[in-house]
C-alpha cells in the first residue's frame, strides 16, 4: 500500500494495529502506547517526501486517537547497488514500510478474545465495516497474486468512527457477549471468514448484501480495515444496541454451521459453496511443500494426513488449585526471586507478578 499512497498506508498500520488489539480488553484507548520501525530509502528520489508525509499522516492519526509513539526503530538505509554478471549495475531499494506494534495495560488476562469460532450451529456474525464501503483493492494480497500493485489504496479517513468501533468492541468484550472475533486485513473479508472457520473447525453460512457495491470480488477480497464478531443469538439484541448508541455501521452477515460447509451469498446468490477440508487443504498446500524440501518427508506427509480433522490443543491441570497458605503469606523472610530478562524478550513483568501474587485464583 505504500507504494501508492505513503499516508495511506501509515493511517492503515495505526488502524490494523488497533483493530488487531482490540481483541484484549485493555483499560482504556487513551492508555495504547505504540513502537513505530520505518524501512525506507529517503536518499533516493521522492523517498524523502514520501517518508515525510507518511510520517505526518501517522501523528495525527494518533493525535487524534489519543494514543502515541514512545519509541522505535529507524532502518534508513534500504537500498543498494546490485552489480549483474553483465557488468551493469542497479539500485534495488525496499518497499517503503511502517510497522506499528501496540501495547496497553491488560487488567483482565481473562477478557481475550480469539478468532476460532466457539459454538458451531449456534452462533452468529456480524461484519463492522470501517472502510465506509469502498472497498478499494490497491495493495492487496489479491493484486499482488496477479502481479499487481493498483491504483487506489485502502485508507483510515474517519479516525473518529475508528475510535467510537473500538470503545464499543471493547464495551462488548467486557460484557462477556463476544465468543470470538477477527480482523479484516491481509486477504481482505473472505480470508477473514475462512481463517475462522478453519480455526473453529466448523463450516459458515454468509449472505453478504447492502454493501452498497454490486463487485463480490472487491468486498471480498478489500483489505479496508474492518471486524467480525461471532455472539451467541440471544446477545444479539444487546450487541446491536451497544452498536447502535456508538454510532457503529454493522450487518449481520449469517451464522456457524455444524457441517463442515463455507457457503457465501452476495446480495442472495449463492457464488461460493465448498467443502472446508477441500479448502484447508488448498491453504495447507504451500506450507506442506515448504516442508518438504525442508524436513523429514514421511513426517511431514504423516502430518497432512492428519492435519485437516486434527484436535486443537487441550490443557487440564494435574492438581486442584488451592489458596497459599497464610503461613507464606505472612512470612518476612521471603525467597530471593530474580527475573533476568533480554532485550526483546516479553512478560518479565507477568513471570514477576506470580511470585509475589498472594493468592493463587482458583478460576485461573
Amino acid at each position: 500500500k505504500g507504494l501508492i499512497k505513503p499516508s495511506a498506508m501509515a493511517r492503515m498500520s495505526v488502524g490494523e494495529a488497533l483493530t488487531n488489539i482490540v481483541w484484549a480488553r485493555i483499560s482504556a484507548l487513551r492508555d495504547i502506547k505504540c513502537s513505530a520501525n520505518w524501512m525506507w530509502a529517503p536518499k533516493l528520489p521522492g523517498e524523502g517526501a514520501r517518508l515525510y508525509d507518511a510520517a505526518l499522516a501517522m501523528r495525527d492519526m494518533m493525535l487524534e486517537l489519543g494514543i502515541a509513539v514512545d519509541g522505535g526503530k529507524d532502518s534508513l538505509s534500504m537500498a543498494s547497488i546490485v552489480t549483474h554478471p553483465s557488468g551493469e549495475t542497479e539500485t534495488v531499494k525496499s518497499p517503503a514500510t511502517l510497522v506499528i506494534s501496540a501495547y496497553a495495560p491488560c487488567p483482565d488476562i481473562t477478557k481475550v478474545i480469539t478468532p476460532d469460532l466457539k459454538a458451531p450451529g449456534k452462533s452468529r456474525l456480524i461484519y463492522i465495516d470501517l472502510g465506509a464501503g469502498k472497498n478499494r483493492l490497491g495493495g492487496s494480497a489479491l493484486a499482488q497474486c496477479y502481479k499487481q500493485v493498483g491504483n487506489s489504496s485502502p485508507d483510515m479517513e474517519d479516525s473518529h468512527l475508528l475510535k467510537d468501533v473500538f470503545n464499543a468492541v471493547q464495551l462488548l468484550i467486557d460484557r462477556g457477549l463476544v465468543l470470538a472475533g477477527h480482523d479484516r486485513s491481509d486477504g481482505g473479508l473472505v480470508t477473514t471468514l475462512l481463517e475462522m472457520a478453519f480455526s473453529g473447525n466448523c463450516g459458515l453460512e454468509v449472505d453478504l448484501k447492502d454493501t452498497n457495491s454490486d463487485d463480490p470480488i472487491a468486498v471480498f477480497f478489500s483489505e479496508e480495515l474492518g471486524l467480525v464478531v461471532e455472539y451467541e443469538k440471544k446477545c444479539e439484541k444487546e450487541i446491536v444496541s451497544v452498536l447502535k448508541a456508538h454510532k457503529v455501521p454493522y450487518h449481520i452477515i449469517g451464522g456457524s454451521l455444524t457441517e463442515k460447509t463455507i457457503r457465501i451469498r452476495f446480495n442472495g446468490e449463492l457464488v461460493f459453496d465448498k467443502d472446508l477440508l477441500e479448502l484447508r487443504s488448498v491453504w495447507e498446500e504451500t506450507s506442506h511443500r515448504l516442508d518438504m524440501l525442508q524436513a523429514n518427508p514421511e513426517c511431514v506427509l504423516e502430518e497432512k494426513a492428519v492435519i485437516y480433522e486434527r484436535p486443537g490443543p487441550s490443557f487440564h491441570l494435574s492438581f486442584i488449585p488451592k489458596q497459599t497458605p497464610a503461613v507464606f503469606i505472612k512470612k518476612k523472610a521471603k525467597p530471593a526471586v530474580a527475573v533476568v530478562r533480554e532485550e526483546g524478550s516479553n512478560s518479565d513483568r507477568e513471570m514477576a507478578s506470580a511470585f509475589i501474587r498472594p493468592v493463587l485464583n482458583p478460576g485461573m
